[in-house]
């Protein structure tokens, strides 16, 4: 019995490793479709338990950790850009506005699943375009969602950040802190 990490995100790796686990990562690639037009809550939460049922099967007898991470601005979500175009166009939307990133994690184990989420607010600045066309040629930004990474963005970008930093990033760290999940891992 392991921990495993359902999860290709080395930002989550790296938070967890902090925390001092020992665990493998095993990817788990699930179609991330919202077909049942899910809000954003419940959206991100049901991505990060279909992700972890998904390794579950291959691995039963260990517990897996998995995760998802989204934008909801006005109770939409804001996805993974498909193209530089794309992502252009969803920084200039949220330019000059506040959005919120939401986070959540799941445990898999024995035909259980805990899942907790956090959602912080991020402010940006009003950005100029060219600001945004450089972030967009120097960064990997086509699998971010909302199409930028917290840990890239420097204070030209961000006006405000209320809540927990890591949960953007992707792991609700301070919900996981006082978490049923944080202390089935330390059991094992």
């Amino acid at each position: 019995m392991g921990i495993i990490l359902a999860s290709s995100s080395p930002r989550r790796k790296k938070i967890l490793e902090k925390l001092g686990y020992n665990f493998e990562i095993v990817s788990p690639n699930i179609d991330e479709d919202n077909i049942n037009n899910l809000n954003p809550i419940d959206y991100v939460i049901d991505v990060s338990m279909r992700k972890g049922l998904k390794i579950h099967q291959k691995y039963p007898n260990d517990f897996v950790l998995s995760g998802d991470t989204i934008i909801e601005f006005d109770n939409e979500i804001i996805g993974k850009p498909t193209s530089k175009v794309d992502a252009l166009k969803t920084l200039n939307f949220l330019s000059g506005k506040s959005h919120y990133v939401v986070s959540a994690l799941s445990l898999t184990f024995s035909n259980n699943q805990i899942n907790i989420f956090d959602s912080t607010k991020v402010s940006f600045k009003v950005l100029r375009n060219e600001l945004i066309q450089e972030y967009i040629n120097n960064f990997n930004i086509l699998d971010k969602a909302g199409s930028y990474n917290i840990e890239d963005l420097d204070k030209n970008f961000i006006k405000n950040i209320d809540g927990c930093y890591n949960n953007i990033v992707g792991f609700p760290e301070e919900k996981f802190l006082k978490s049923k999940i944080k202390q089935i891992l330390d059991s094992l």
